[in-house]
């Protein structure tokens, strides 16, 4: 690595030559220009405003079923957030922040999503630091130009989900790593170790980005002449996050044996290969970036064992690749392939993207331009002008149409276990909620524990009838049904989902002392009702 570099600066700032002392014009104060820190402080300002005006778009929709879950194990205390996530799956950093964040600012539909905001918005700073002290001021201002205007996290800075806080994690994570491992700045070795164990504590492919960075490692270490400074670098980092992780392993294990994703289908070959598109949001970033932005990189890459910019560049081609192919080899094993999760591999296309169009002088300017326009095509109304985007739920507005017959010790019966916790949120805490396996003890959690075979075995009479027949006259049951298109096609979940439907519902008909006071209700969403429901109210006559 021959490159000459400032102390802890960029690679790609030379040392300047010492001046001569003297006597500096000073510019009339009409000629002067602010202050370099204050211009930088403007210019995010101004990123972080048009990112709002994106985000703005989709507020003021219902919650959907994921988000019911976030706000239903947030809601538990903090010191048993890790236990209840032993029947969901997830790791608990996100649910312990929401869980402060809800005790500070409630838990109305745009206060628990207002975490997620806030979060994405902090991404554009922090992904100014990352480019400008990796690559320069350049990169610094693509980077952040970037991530303002992604369509990913603008989707899902509206979500009460943990995925803009996985982009966060995940990018402080990848430019630390690159300081220790490429520049061999070891003092940078303490925050990769905070980043990486944040994102493994956020999310369960934060594992996909540990292989993959070991694999960049890999790479640097194959570069470096005397290899043991990064050995004990790596020793090291691997250490202390063994040691930050152990205390959740056994939950890990636990998880892995007991809960999954029966929902997802099996990736192809083909979804692999579109993770980049789904990422960027749009083919013809793909196509800028690859006809700009790629040959900037090669240029970078063929240097990769004589220049630090060149040796990042692969290292951080390498570290996404890896990990992309490790999440898809894992997801055909055992399906957990949703394109929600993809937030971990936006960190390094980024810093990618953004290194091959600053080092593309003014093609890369116009390039990042065209990137920008098409990544806000979707975010550019605000709100209520035009028909808005489309909803993931219709919960809200059928509740509507049903609460006003509910009273305390109804029967809330759900043929879908991961409706519950929304149906809770709308519907409030004094109704009883079942799914088909029967009354739900805690209603604000899904028992993802061998979910599938507990659905596959249950049946009315042991998860229905008896709840009916406790009822006292006059009390309701809620019948709530996903509303599901089944075909050959469909997944083994969803069909046991339409047969606990028709099940229920031909019991609840056929039962003598109920009758059928309200439903279908079932109001359209705008666009797709992708996971929307209908309701049928019956009320106990005798």
């Amino acid at each position: 690595m021959s490159q000459t570099t400032l102390p802890g600066g960029p690679p790609d700032e030379a040392v300047p030559p010492p001046e001569l002392p003297g006597p500096s014009p000073v510019p009339p104060a009409t000629e002067r220009r602010p202050h370099p820190s204050r211009r930088v402080l403007l210019g995010l300002l101004g990123l972080t405003a048009l990112a709002v005006v994106f985000r703005l778009e989709g507020r003021g929709m219902s919650l959907w079923l994921d988000e019911g879950l976030s706000v239903g194990i947030a809601s538990h205390p903090l010191s048993e957030i890790p236990r209840v996530l032993r029947l969901d799956g997830s790791p608990p950093l996100y649910y312990l922040v929401l869980h402060l964040w809800m005790q500070a600012v409630g838990t109305s539909e745009e206060a628990v999503r207002g975490l997620s905001l806030v979060i994405a918005l902090a991404t554009i700073p922090v992904a100014f630091w990352a480019g400008g002290s990796l690559f320069g001021r350049r990169v610094a201002w693509v980077a952040a130009a970037l991530v303002a205007t992604s369509s990913y996290l603008a989707y899902y800075s509206r979500e009460a989900r943990m995925y803009t806080l996985l982009v966060l994690t995940a990018l402080v994570c990848v430019t630390a790593f690159t300081h220790v491992f490429v520049y061999g700045r070891r003092r940078w070795l303490p925050l990769f170790v905070a980043g990486l164990a944040a994102t493994l504590y956020t999310h369960n492919w934060g594992l996909y980005l540990a292989i993959g960075l070991a694999a960049g490692a890999a790479v640097c270490l194959a570069a470096t002449p005397d290899r043991r400074p990064l050995l004990r670098s790596g020793i090291m980092a691997a250490g202390a996050v063994a040691v930050l992780y152990a205390p959740w392993v056994p939950t890990l294990a636990y998880q892995a044996a007991h809960t999954g994703a029966p929902w997802s289908d099996t990736p192809d070959p083909g979804d692999l290969a579109g993770v980049l598109g789904s990422i960027f949001g749009h083919g013809g970033i793909l196509i800028a970036l690859a006809l700009v932005g790629l040959p900037a990189l090669v240029v970078a890459g063929r240097r990769w064992r004589g220049g630090d910019e060149g040796l990042a560049a692969v290292t951080l081609g390498v570290a996404l690749g890896v990990s992309m192919v490790a999440a898809w080899s894992a997801s055909v094993l055992n399906p957990t392939w949703a394109g929600r999760y993809f937030g971990l591999f936006l960190p390094l296309a980024v810093l990618l993207a953004a290194l091959g169009l600053a080092r593309e002088g003014r093609r890369g300017v116009l390039a990042l331009v065209l990137v920008a326009v098409l990544s806000t095509l979707p975010f550019t109304k605000f709100p209520g002008v035009g028909p808005g985007p489309a909803q993931k739920s219709n919960m809200r507005r059928a509740v509507v149409y049903v609460d006003q017959l509910a009273s305390a010790g109804d029967l809330v019966a759900s043929t879908q276990i991961e409706a519950v916790p929304l149906l809770r949120y709308y519907l409030g805490p004094a109704l009883r909620y079942a799914d088909p396996t029967g009354v739900v003890d805690d209603p604000t959690v899904v028992d993802w524990r061998d979910a599938t075979e507990r659905l596959q075995e249950a049946s009315p009479e042991t998860g229905l009838v008896p709840h009916v027949e406790d009822l006292e006259v006059g009390a309701h049951v809620f019948l709530v049904c996903p509303r599901t298109d089944i075909d050959e096609d469909s997944l083994n979940w969803f069909v046991l989902m339409a047969r606990h439907c028709q099940s229920w519902r031909a019991t609840l008909d056929d039962d003598p002392d109920l009758e059928l006071v309200l439903g279908p209700v079932a109001p359209a969403p705008r666009g797709t009702p992708s996971a929307s429901v209908f309701f049928l109210v019956y009320e106990k006559q005798a």
